[in-house]
């Protein structure tokens, strides 16, 4: 396979055309396993090292009329990299990675040649060059040499070795190993879990301590579901209070408009039975919270029996409403002016708790999307604004186990 031609990228082309050059010259660097082979990339066969250097440009002479202070100053080589003897600069090439040997060859003709294809496969060598392949990503063509944040490839993946994959594309490919409640193994050969806080996976050195567990494992909450140690675990930590301190206004919220119905509206059904209904129903409910545990979706079930408490809480609004409207006369006392701003917050409350559970059930409950580098301001703001619904409802519910798990 031919390498791009050099001209074909000048310094002002866009980063689409520089990438697909230097993922050209990558291909055809990966296609020569032993340099001594027939020749390749419109390249001539060649088995040695280009040994010659070129003969360095003199400094410009100064101009006439002017003395030098120093007679041989002009004679002296200029302090540039051409200077260097061939063999530092092949050293200077082993040091870097390929998008930078890319750029240098389009310096000049010499380094052109000296960073040709069948040079770097003797500089290198076969071994090397696959290890130096693995380390940089198909995609974008960054370069990890630890490759902890590459996943990992086989010689059975298209193009390899230059078939390693960073953690960031694959997000932005939908790559099917980076899903909450599966196990990716990274290009270190360590197989780690993916958060379920923003889908990334956990390195051994990221994982969250948990009671009784090493600092550094990756431990997690319930049944082994793994968040990564600092903003991610604390997050979700916030997300459960926030959930508790809520369900506790909630509470004492529906247990107070039942009781100022029960005290003060005993005569008007359409105020006192809904009001004693959806008191019930909301410890049915508080029931599934505790007791449904991390393996069952109950929230179809959930999302009936807010429904219903939503539907209680209309006719006692309505009724109050219109007693208001229809006697103007009449002085608004405390008792109606609380049990109508009780009985609407109870009504809001659980117009939330509904919209939370349809989102639970929807995103099942992948809401990591939100963390994708290529994701826009719409996508970020509707992902956040699904992540407060389901720390409105019910947050745990990102612990649950998926068919994945």
């Amino acid at each position: 396979m031919a390498t791009a031609p050099t001209s074909d990228v000048g310094p002002g082309a866009p980063l689409s055309s520089i990438i697909t050059t230097v993922r050209y010259s990558l291909t055809s660097l990966a296609k020569g396993k032993h340099h001594a082979s027939k020749p390749q990339d419109g390249h001539p066969q060649t088995t040695e090292l280009i040994i010659t250097q070129p003969k360095p440009t003199l400094s410009p002479q100064p101009p006439n009329g002017q003395a030098s202070g120093d007679k041989n100053q002009h004679e002296k080589p200029p302090l540039h990299l051409l200077a260097l003897p061939v063999e530092l600069l092949h050293n200077i090439l082993r040091h870097l990675n390929f998008v930078s040997i890319l750029e240098l060859r389009k310096t000049c003709r010499f380094f052109h040649a000296l960073a040709s294809p069948p040079q770097l496969r003797i500089l290198f060598g076969h071994s090397e060059m696959t290890a130096l392949l693995l380390q940089h990503c198909k995609t974008c063509l960054a370069h990890d040499p630890i490759r902890s944040n590459l996943l990992s490839c086989s010689p059975e993946d298209v193009g390899y070795p230059l078939a390693s994959q960073c953690v960031d594309c694959a997000l932005v490919a939908n790559d099917e190993r980076l899903k909450i409640g599966k196990r990716v193994k990274l290009g270190t050969e360590e197989v780690v879990q993916v958060c379920r806080w923003c889908g990334r996976p956990i390195r051994s050195h990221e994982g969250v301590a948990g009671p009784g567990e090493a600092a550094n494992s990756v431990v997690s909450r319930r049944d082994g579901r793994p968040f990564h140690k600092g903003k991610c675990y604390r997050s979700y930590n916030n997300s459960l209070l926030f959930f508790f301190m809520l369900g506790c206004v909630q509470l004492m919220i529906g247990i107070t408009g039942a009781a100022l119905s029960w005290r003060y509206w005993r005569g008007a059904v359409v105020v006192f039975a809904p009001s004693v209904t959806s008191f019930l129903l909301l410890w049915i409910v508080m029931g599934f919270l505790f007791f449904r545990g991390g393996r069952k979706r109950a929230y179809q079930y959930t999302l009936l029996l807010e429904l219903a408490i939503l539907g209680c809480w209309i006719p006692p609004v309505y009724y109050i409403s219109m007693q208001i409207v229809k006697h103007p006369e009449r002085e608004v006392d405390t008792a109606m002016q609380a049990a109508l701003a009780l009985f609407g917050l109870n009504l809001v409350f659980r117009l939330f708790n509904v919209i939370g559970n349809v989102v639970i059930l929807c995103s099942t409950p992948d809401l990591t999307p939100r963390k994708k580098p290529n994701a826009g301001w719409f996508k970020r703001s509707f992902y956040k604004l699904m992540l407060w619904s389901v720390a409105w409802t019910y947050p745990p519910s990102v612990e649950h186990r998926l068919s994945s798990d």
